[in-house]
């Protein structure tokens, strides 16, 4: 039975490895605002691939603007008029991508009240998990389903596995028709499987995806992660 508001959630622990051979040698700098996972998007580079060339940094999750990143020699890039003609919209200029962000720092403020209510640490907001998140809800709208299961990338696991992501704990909590990140939250806390996925001890990290439109008007994703 479909209403408005609809949710869904599944958990699962996995521990999965990835593969990568480093080459080539042209690089970009990072902008404001850039991640690893939008810059792989907007060179049309495999995030995997791209994430092998830069072991150099720590974590993958944490790029600063002027940094240098490694991009395969080739085909794999694209031109700099093409890289000038997506800059706009990569480095949240669009008032899409304002809006996304704007609901990811509030579902991330919501979640760490809720958190810090029941003595857990704070989640910290991954660049590359909002990417992927948006990419799951994108998926949804354009595909005009509601699942877990995704017929573009498999379960969440597989597409976390598909972007490059590690972990040795993960989960996915998504809704539909909400049209604020509060309504969200709280439908969210009012499931058993939801809540346990906000409150879950062992997660660190959160991603967050929203869009508009579809079928039911609004679709949103959470993906947690433990590395």
């Amino acid at each position: 039975m479909k209403s408005i508001t609809v949710l869904k959630t599944v958990t699962l622990s996995l521990l999965i490895f990835g593969l990568a051979t480093p080459v080539g040698a042209q690089h970009c700098t990072v902008k404001q605002g850039d991640s690893m996972w939008r810059i792989a998007k907007r060179y049309h580079v495999n995030f995997h691939h791209l994430k092998g060339l830069n072991n150099h940094f720590k974590d993958h999750d944490v790029i600063y603007p002027n940094d240098k990143v490694e991009l395969p020699n080739g085909s794999e890039g694209h031109s700099t008029n093409e890289n000038s003609q997506t800059d706009n919209i990569e480095h949240g200029n669009s008032e899409a991508e304002q809006t996304e962000t704007s609901q990811a720092l509030e579902i991330l403020k919501l979640v760490n009240v809720e958190r810090k209510k029941q003595g857990l640490k704070e989640l910290i907001l991954s660049h590359n998990l909002n990417g992927i998140a948006t990419e799951k809800a994108k998926d949804m709208k354009n595909k005009n389903y509601f699942s877990h299961e995704s017929p573009t990338y498999g379960s969440p696991f597989e597409m976390l596995q598909q972007f490059g992501v590690h972990y040795s704990y993960a989960g996915e909590n998504i809704a539909a028709g909400q049209k604020t990140a509060k309504q969200v939250m709280t439908d969210w806390l009012n499931s058993s499987g939801h809540r346990a996925n906000i409150l879950n001890k062992d997660y660190t990290e959160l991603g967050v995806g929203y869009v508009e439109g579809g079928s039911y008007g609004a679709y949103w994703v959470q993906l947690f992660i433990k590395p």
